[in-house]
């Protein structure tokens, strides 16, 4: 009997002892790693500072990606549009028409672009009765453009050749 506790003694004795080893060895790779190995609640700001440094970035480009998109739809339109009116439209009032057309085009797409200066016509021979009509804005970057920091940052335009109308 005495030999059976003698054996549960070594036996507690043993696991206190693994206890204790295990506390020190922890102790010592903490004091080994350092401050800088902790991981006391530190994954939600990283998750924060990650998603700023990554994602904010992606966005903004997305962002002026769809604007730039959206200013070459306008302008393209806005070109298709011009050549339209001076296709049917004869006279001085066809200009100011189709300036009118571009401006329409494109606040559709919110580009802010004055259609006088946008709309251009070149004529092509020196009767004028055919020519290229230009249609030419620029795009802000988002949120800098208002600031006055990225105003026409891409320049877009396109042409259009028309044939123009004539009195009969």
């Amino acid at each position: 009997m005495s030999g059976e506790r003698s054996g549960e003694a070594r036996r507690a004795f043993c696991a206190l002892c693994a206890v204790r080893a295990r506390r020190a060895l922890r102790a010592v790779a903490s004091a080994v790693r350092g401050p800088m190995h902790r991981q006391d609640g530190s994954a939600p700001v990283e998750f924060i500072g990650w998603t700023l440094i990554l994602v904010v970035p992606v966005l903004y480009l997305l962002v002026t990606l769809a604007r730039v998109q959206a200013a070459s739809f306008a302008v393209a339109s806005a070109a298709d549009a011009a050549s339209r009116v001076l296709e049917v439209e004869e006279g001085e009032g066809a200009l100011a028409h189709a300036r009118v057309a571009v401006g329409l085009a494109l606040s559709d797409q919110h580009v802010d672009a004055d259609p006088v200066s946008a709309l251009s016509l070149r004529c092509a021979d020196a009767e004028c009765a055919a020519g290229v009509v230009r249609v030419e804005a620029g795009v802000d970057l988002p949120v800098l453009g208002a600031a006055g920091v990225g105003r026409d940052v891409v320049v877009l335009d396109a042409a259009r050749s028309v044939t123009l109308a004539r009195a009969e």
